[in-house]
């Protein structure tokens, strides 16, 4: 709780202004003993004590009028959990979610989830906490502390600006762990600003129990989560999934996979006016959406035989959330996809070297080199889109593991497959444990159907990875995303957490016959293969995609990066925005990370089992709604006055004389 006008506070002594005047008017009496009283007051002496706890109430009542009409003049704030708390912190951090989600839109006012949280907790804390508390803001893009003056500042500081890209909540929790821990900032409340999707939060990840263990050694924390749920109603999501350039003698076009998706189980048909604008020419084309998705494939569009290179945007008609409605992409004359096998085995580089070189696209030229071990440094790393690492995990300290990090920042990928000798060294959390063989192969259990290297065809149907027989696996320890898993809950196929646009996949077992059936069976191994390329060759050519997050132009001078025809913006804002933005001959589309267009929230279950055993509580909140999270409660305290005034006349009546009987 906390006063608009504090100063009247030094006035709150004049709440013993009853007890004072009772005194005063006790020792004004004067005292005449009268023998005839002696009887009276032997029979006062019986009622003392309940005479003496009447006088006492009446005087507890007068004090506590007088007080609360002193907090009545001085204004106090409350609501939320702004009300009672304690008292004002010394220290207060906002963690802020401005992924692209949070772009959702009021329609009617233009509001978005971001802008409303903002301004109602800067109102807030304004009120309450003013600048008697240290501010702090760190935000989803940088994940960097940033000190600031007053709490009005978040409203018009461009680091609490939109973006368009993924937050990942539990890295904002270890950035004010850091804070709290290297600052010793005292009582602290924290502050989480977030739509709440799931996709954010990685409520299944191996971060949270770490985080709990830390947060709940310090004392005087307290959490306030801001969630705004809402889910937009009747939402359309569009995705440019493969833009390729092809041309004829005849004619020259550009050819389009893109999907559409929307709410699950709804089937209504719609019809769908989609805007394709390329290099600024326009052109709207109606389909018929009949089912939770539209997947269009090889779409053409003319284009001029002069057009070599260029870019465009698939444009859905505006619904609430903005973000998801616009595509991005860019093209140019496709880079060759080429390939490098680490490894010292011939037998195990031999098939993986085969279904590399069969084309997938017969539009595109493809390059596998193999190399072993200790000719690494041979890597083409510019022209290069996947390595298969066959050979034992480099050392830390080695320049090997430095290009290849640099290698994953460009948005490449990555393919670690187990060396028969496995070390103790460890890439992206990941690392090899033993060997293990039985003579029974075992089948895959589960496998990921939905997105990554195991994915579904675009056509829906699912790959045979059911059918894949394993002999031998290596143990894959350490925390990762698991891709497929063997029987017994045993991770087969692994996702490192790794920092960049590329992708490292950690697989516990060979492709060779003696290993596994995947060379022999073919269909999966071609698959999980060329869609590793695939992924990796993002990051090739000049014209190149890429996920709008702070590291998707590199570590160089961002002013160098232009948007043509677009709006002007901090250097540091261009990676964070998607669009087109051009470096020279370099030219990049930044679109939304895909897994923004995931619906699922978490309830207050799911952030109870997060936060259990801290300090924290959640205030759900609505973009429509114009209520405060801090409002004046004198009110509150003019009704304890008016019950005290009551309670004090009630006492102060005379006691019911009692009727003596009349005789006859």
């Amino acid at each position: 709780m906390s006063f608009l006008v504090p100063a009247l506070l030094f006035a709150l002594p004049l709440a013993a202004l009853p007890v004072v005047i009772h005194l005063i008017h006790l020792y004004r009496r004067r005292q005449v003993k009268w023998a005839a009283m002696m009887f009276l007051r032997m029979a006062q002496r019986m009622n003392k004590g309940l005479s003496r706890l009447r006088q006492i109430l009446i005087l507890a009542f007068r004090v506590l009028a007088v007080a609360a009409i002193l907090f009545v003049i001085t204004r106090p704030m409350a609501g939320g959990l702004l009300g009672l708390t304690g008292g004002v912190p010394d220290t207060v951090i906002v963690l802020l979610d401005r992924s692209a989600s949070m772009e959702q839109q009021n329609l009617a006012t233009g509001t978005s989830k971001r802008a409303a949280g903002i301004a109602k907790l800067a109102q807030a804390l304004r009120d309450t906490v003013g600048t008697r508390s240290k501010l702090v803001l760190i935000e989803n893009a940088h994940v960097q502390p940033q000190l600031l003056e007053k709490p009005e500042t978040l409203i018009d500081l461009p680091l609490t600006g939109p973006t368009d890209t993924a937050a990942d909540v539990p890295a904002l929790l270890q950035g004010a762990l850091d804070y709290i821990t290297a600052n010793q900032t005292g009582r602290t409340d924290v502050w989480v600003l977030s739509d709440l999707r799931q996709s954010d939060w990685d409520a299944g990840g191996g971060r949270w129990q770490a985080l709990r263990g830390a947060f709940a050694s310090l004392k005087g924390l307290r959490f306030h989560l801001l969630g705004y749920s809402q889910p937009a109603p009747q939402n359309l999501a569009v995705v440019v999934e493969r833009v390729m350039r092809r041309e004829t003698p005849e004619k020259a076009e550009l050819l389009l996979d893109l999907r559409v998706t929307r709410e699950a189980g709804t089937n209504e048909p719609l019809e769908l006016p989609l805007r394709f604008v390329i290099n600024n020419v326009s052109t709207t084309l109606k389909m018929e959406m009949k089912d939770s998705q539209l997947v269009v494939q090889a779409l053409a569009i003319p284009l001029d035989k002069a057009t070599k290179r260029g870019s465009g945007r698939v444009e859905l008609p505006t619904d609430a959330a903005t973000a998801d409605n616009v595509f991005h992409f860019v093209f140019d004359e496709p880079a060759v996809l080429r390939s490098v096998i680490i490894s010292d085995d011939e037998g195990e580089s031999g098939p993986l070297q085969a279904a590399l070189e069969a084309a997938a696209d017969p539009t595109r030229k493809y390059a596998v080199t193999v190399l072993p071990r200790s000719r690494a440094a041979e890597i083409p790393w510019e022209d290069t889109a996947l390595i298969i690492w066959h050979a034992a995990l480099p050392k830390t300290e080695d320049l090997i593991t430095t290009q290849l990090t640099s290698h994953l920042a460009e948005g490449r990928s990555l393919l670690f497959l187990p060396p028969e000798s496995p070390g103790t060294e460890a890439f992206g959390g990941l690392h090899w444990g033993a060997w293990s063989s039985g003579g029974k192969g075992m089948n895959v259990e589960w496998w990921r159907n939905d997105a990554g290297l195991l994915a579904n065809t675009r056509s829906g149907t699912a790959l045979p990875v059911g059918d894949v027989e394993v002999q031998r696996r290596c143990e894959i320890l350490g925390e990762g995303t698991p891709l497929a898993r063997l029987s017994g809950n045993v991770p087969l196929l692994m996702r490192a957490n790794t920092t960049g646009e590329g992708n490292a996949w950690f697989l516990g077992t060979l492709t060779g016959s003696g290993s596994s059936t995947l060379a022999r069976d073919g269909i999966v191994m071609f698959a999980m293969l060329h869609r590793a390329l695939n992924e990796g060759a993002r990051g090739l050519g000049k014209a190149q995609q890429r996920e709008a997050g702070a590291k998707a132009l590199g570590t160089g001078d961002l002013g160098l990066w232009k948007r043509p025809g677009g709006p002007t913006m901090l250097s540091s804002e261009q990676p964070l925005r998607a669009g087109v933005v051009e470096n020279g001959e370099r030219i990049v589309a930044l679109n939304r990370p895909l897994r923004e267009d995931r619906l699922e929230t978490l309830g207050k279950t799911a952030l109870s089992e997060l936060f259990a055993g801290l300090d924290h509580h959640l205030i759900e909140d609505q973009v429509e709604s114009e209520a405060s999270l801090a409002s004046e409660i004198w009110r509150t305290f003019l009704i304890l006055m008016a019950i005290a005034l009551l309670g004090e006349a009630l006492l102060c009546l005379p006691p019911k004389r009692e009727t003596q009987p009349v005789t006859a």
